[in-house]
């Protein structure tokens, strides 16, 4: 038998996917991530692959927060919650939050969903 066929495809999905990560410098040491204040209007919702996201985290008592990606670039927003409407926040300080992060969908009446 080949190696191939020793590997399942789910098996070499993750290979991929992790290889991925590690060439983009996603996975550790890549560029420095900076954390950033901006006003609500600055707000971009990347989608959710690997090199182009933007993840809910969390809010706290001041900010709403969300990490993000756009190629090589990326950090931590911080957007006041008086700024921004989400239906559902989910606080920062949960342990029940997940760390990954929730995808973000904008309702018809302009406010943010977490899911």
């Amino acid at each position: 038998m080949g190696t191939a066929r020793l590997l399942s495809r789910g098996s070499v999905a993750a290979l991929g996917v992790a290889a991925l990560l590690i060439a983009t410098g996603l996975a550790g040491c890549g560029s420095a991530r900076e954390t950033q204040q901006i006003p609500v209007s600055a707000f971009r919702n990347y989608g959710a692959s690997p090199l182009q996201h933007t993840f809910y985290i969390g809010s706290d008592a001041r900010f709403h927060r969300f990490q993000w990606s756009n190629g090589k670039h990326g950090g931590t927003w911080l957007i006041a919650r008086a700024e921004m409407d989400i239906v559902n926040e989910k606080s920062v300080d949960d342990p029940g939050v997940g760390r990954a992060g929730y995808f973000l969908s904008q309702r018809d009446d302009g406010r943010w969903m977490a899911h």
